[in-house]
């Protein structure tokens, strides 16, 4: 699968209107853009000086560099400035001029932006801002000048007020939740240290309605609903966040969040391949290994890693240093998750496909949808964008596929999956079931793809096609008609495929890591398929064995 990738600096958010993310309507716009709506936010700024509460993220200071060379990689006028996620940039950057750079950037958006906006004052916006603001304050704010204190305590407490007011307005849940952090952390600062039964009384209260949304969010194994891991470790940042917070409060007793965040700690090491980063499922690829580190540092969870997370649908398959991670698809009856996307119920038909490591190497993968393109965003969903098996080029996730059977656990030499999936049944009568294999030296891959005909009317099915997308740091080539040689380059072994039960090529494809678009290979292995009514079956079997490299 091949497509021409568009790059642009703008989020999926920046492509939506207002009206796709939050409730307003146009007459509420014009009262909110008077004066009237100003007065009614009046609110008496809190004491100085404002609390320090330690930050628990870093920035990247390539990006603190570009805008100390005025080479900001984000405009003033775009969400992204507006979160003021860049003044960790510029800290991590570091020094006296980074720190007056950063006084100046938030004087002149405060400056701009005193009246509301439709965009700079959206809820989940502000609630970034404000968090972000209070969480570095200790870096840019403590040793200003009390003038320039006072006006960011001012627009705390006014920005807090309309918060409070917008927050439950937003439709996705995360962007409520990202608002509710902000409502709290804001709600910390403005009361004072004094009236301590207070506040904790107060944001106590706020730390009920956050976790209870936060559980309407994730399912029973720790897993996020949307199946999103990207979504999943913003979910579980902002947990952490809210945790950092209880302690100064004296609230202790939080035995609901900690228990969440070590599940999702868990998810989260299931979802992450050899290289440290997530594997190239529903939208994943935009954080770096080290964000996720930074992440999984701050949550405390020991243990294992879990092998098989049934309620949101992946497995994990380890042996030495090399590593599987399968989307089994969900098996419990979980609701439809309605995501912050316009396109979030076009989710990845990537049922059964796989990701396969080898050490630190991504070797199989999936080609990724991790970009800004909507229109990409569907393409690179597609059941052919991922390592696993399409009939008639059809995706294999419709609203009511289900994972109809699955079993993992050792087996003779290493470690068995087996899971079938009806994503066929309604168009063809068919199940899908594949079996993976790898070996305990983990030097050995081996699978093999099943068409059962279940005996449902449906089309006569045409051809059977299984694609293994490789990574652009493998490359292939044919030695036989049906085996191939590939070569992770830092490597010194290669390794050997073989299949049986279908015709095999090498074809180009395409790989999205972020926002950048490489072009790599696919290795595809096509089969007819209009006698599988008749026999009852098809069965391709397949494999991938270290080769030693002659001496």
């Amino acid at each position: 699968m091949d497509a021409k990738a568009k790059k642009t600096g703008q989020s999926d958010k920046d492509t939506l209107s207002s009206s796709d993310i939050w409730k307003i309507s146009q007459l509420e716009t014009l009262y909110r853009q008077s004066r009237l709506f100003s007065w009614q936010l009046r609110a008496t700024p809190p004491q100085l000086p404002l609390p320090v509460i330690p930050d628990l993220w870093r920035g990247e200071a390539k990006i603190g560099a570009a805008i100390m060379q005025n080479m900001s990689p984000f405009a003033a006028d775009t969400e992204q400035f507006a979160r003021f996620d860049w003044i960790r940039d510029l800290r991590d950057y570091g020094g006296a001029d980074a720190r007056i750079t950063a006084r100046n950037m938030i004087d002149r958006w405060m400056q701009g932006h005193r009246h509301w906006s439709a965009m700079a004052w959206r809820p989940d916006i502000m609630g970034a801002r404000l968090a972000n603001l209070i969480f570095t304050f200790g870096w840019f704010g403590q040793s200003a000048d009390t003038a320039f204190q006072q006006r960011i305590a001012a627009m705390i407490a006014l920005q807090q007020r309309c918060l409070a007011l917008d927050w439950q307005r937003l439709y996705a849940p995360l962007d409520q939740l990202i608002a509710l952090k902000g409502l709290i952390l804001s709600q910390l600062v403005q009361m004072p240290a004094t009236d301590n039964i207070r506040r904790k009384r107060e944001i106590s209260a706020l730390f009920d309605l956050l976790i209870s949304k936060v559980k309407g969010q994730l399912n029973p194994d720790g897993g996020h609903r949307s199946r999103q891991a990207e979504i999943h470790l913003d979910l579980l940042k902002l947990l952490i966040e809210c945790r950092s917070v209880t302690s100064p409060l004296g609230i202790t007793d939080l035995p609901v969040m900690d228990d969440m965040i070590e599940k999702m700690a868990t998810m989260t090491k299931l979802w992450r391949d050899g290289s440290g980063r997530f594997a190239h499922f529903h939208f994943a690829g935009a954080s770096s290994a080290e964000q996720i580190e930074q992440v999984l540092s701050r949550c405390n969870a020991k243990g294992r890693i879990a092998q098989h997370a049934p309620d949101t649908g992946f497995a994990r398959l380890s042996a030495a240093r090399n590593m599987l991670i399968v989307d089994t698809g969900q098996i419990s009856d979980t609701p439809a998750f309605k995501g912050r996307y316009k396109d979030s119920l076009h989710s990845a038909a990537s049922r059964l496909a796989f990701e396969f490591c080898v050490g630190a190497a991504p070797f199989i993968v999936n080609t990724g949808q991790a970009t800004s393109e909507p229109r990409l965003r569907r393409a690179f969903s597609q059941t052919a964008a991922h390592s696993t098996l399409t009939l008639d080029g059809l995706d294999n996730q419709q609203r009511d596929t289900r994972t109809v059977h699955f079993d993992i656990g050792p087996a003779d030499g290493g470690v068995l999956m087996q899971a079938s999936h009806d994503g066929y049944v309604k168009s063809h009568g068919i199940l899908h079931s594949r079996q993976l294999f790898l070996s305990r030296d983990g030097n050995n891959l081996r699978g093999s793809d099943q068409l059962n005909y279940s005996g449902a009317p449906g089309q006569i099915p045409v051809e059977v096609i299984i694609r293994f997308h490789l990574h652009p740091q493998v490359s292939a080539a044919r030695v036989k008609s049906r085996q191939i040689l590939l070569k992770i380059h830092g490597q010194k072994n290669g390794w050997l495929f073989k299949c049986r039960g279908a015709e095999t090529a090498l074809d180009r494809s395409v790989y999205l890591d972020g926002r950048r678009r490489s072009s790599c290979q696919q290795i595809i292995l096509r089969c007819p398929a209009s006698q599988i009514q008749t026999k009852g079956s098809l069965t391709i079997n397949w494999a991938f064995s270290r080769h030693s490299s002659p001496k």
